[in-house]
């Protein structure tokens, strides 16, 4: 028998034989496209585990397997009191608030559970109550009032189910944008297309997309800067919109054609200015430089006098910076120069389809001879 069956059925002897584990209260709950009312029991806490899959503190988690070099076994004692102090330190002063109401009135929202007892939705609630426990040895912080998922459900509608509980909340304030890419990619790996993802996020599909590609740029920025994926300090340093445009320039790039060993230096130059203190809006600054040869051979420089260490990183923010205001300057330079191809283009196409010209029109077209030549008698 394997040890999830075991707590399975340690959790459903202890409902056959306590009459007080069946609450009054029922949770209605979406599962495979339908709606569920599931009894509500009160379990105690030591027959449950954290989710280690837990949304909200994904990065928290992820961070520190990656710092032990093992995953987390919510069901030992050492890796749970690890889980439990992230999820008591996390968001401070809203964790005092759930305690306050969890100590005064009680779990007043049931949780819910996976037939072994993982905790689905109420994780932090949990945490709260075993430290409550812990301090003031009342017997009524020992239980959680949670509903029991099925026990046939597969990952994926595990999955569904929690996203559906998280989403219909404020996500990205709650989550945070690390945790929000963590999850979306929690969702491809059990299974999940492009298209589910989105419905459940309520966004068009291809911001699942685009939010993955993020997530990868995330993580290569923190290998390139800090030697190994850090999320902790991804969320700390709030680059996420920065790299949102890294990830917009890149399609950028391609689009304009650009190869890949000349994307590769463009993403590691975006890479050192955030390094050096850009912001979103000087990263979107780069993807105007199509067209502008001698500004690229700039960052390019840049980035190589800056890997043979010949300009600290500040240097290097002050050569890109140039580099970006001399792209504003041949934009602004190029724009009279693209008003007359474009007013050029409309005449063309008024002309090749053949529309009459009104009384209105030719005075109109009339106006515009008298503009020409007024600018060509001013040329010479």
């Amino acid at each position: 028998m394997s040890l999830l069956s075991e707590h399975e059925k340690a959790i459903q002897a202890y409902i056959d034989s306590n009459s007080d584990a069946k609450t009054s209260r029922v949770k209605s709950v979406e599962i495979e496209g339908k709606y569920n009312n599931l009894e509500v029991y009160r379990i105690p806490i030591k027959f449950l585990a954290f989710n280690t899959e837990n949304g909200r503190f994904a990065a928290d988690i992820q961070n520190l397997e990656k710092d032990l070099g093992h995953k987390l076994n919510a069901w030992q004692k050492k890796d749970a009191d690890k889980i439990q102090k992230i999820l008591l330190e996390k968001y401070p002063s809203e964790t005092k608030r759930l305690r306050e109401d969890l100590r005064d009135k009680g779990q007043a929202e049931p949780g819910l559970i996976t037939a072994a007892g993982i905790v689905i939705n109420a994780n932090r609630r949990m945490a709260i109550l075993k430290a409550l426990y812990e301090e003031t040895t009342k017997d009524k912080f020992e239980y959680l009032e949670v509903a029991i998922l099925p026990r046939h459900l597969q990952d994926t509608e595990i999955y569904k189910i929690e996203a559906r509980l998280q989403y219909a909340r404020d996500f990205k304030a709650e989550y945070g944008p690390v945790n929000e890419l963590l999850k979306i990619r929690e969702g491809k790996s059990k299974g999940m297309s492009d298209k589910e993802l989105a419905d459940l996020l309520g966004q068009p599909e291809t911001y699942v997309k685009e939010h993955l590609e993020q997530l990868v740029l995330l993580e290569a920025y923190s290998k390139h800067v800090w030697g190994k994926i850090d999320y902790k300090k991804i969320e700390e340093q709030g680059i996420t919109e920065a790299m949102t445009d890294v990830a917009k320039n890149i399609r950028k790039f391609h689009n304009d054609q650009l190869g890949a060993v000349e994307i590769k230096k463009m993403t590691e130059v975006q890479f050192e200015y955030i390094r050096a203190g850009a912001k979103y809006t000087d990263i979107r600054a780069i993807g105007r430089m199509n067209g502008y040869m001698k500004v690229r051979s700039r960052y390019y420089h840049a980035l190589e006098e800056l890997k043979k260490k010949e300009i600290p990183s500040e240097t290097f923010r002050e050569f890109v910076d140039t580099a970006n205001e001399e792209i504003k300057i041949k934009k602004k330079e190029a724009k009279p120069e693209q008003m007359i191809l474009e007013a050029l283009e409309s005449l063309k196409a008024f002309r090749d389809e053949q529309n009459e010209v009104t009384t209105r029109l030719e005075v109109l077209l009339k106006e515009a001879i008298q503009i020409i030549e007024r600018l060509l008698r001013s040329k010479k």
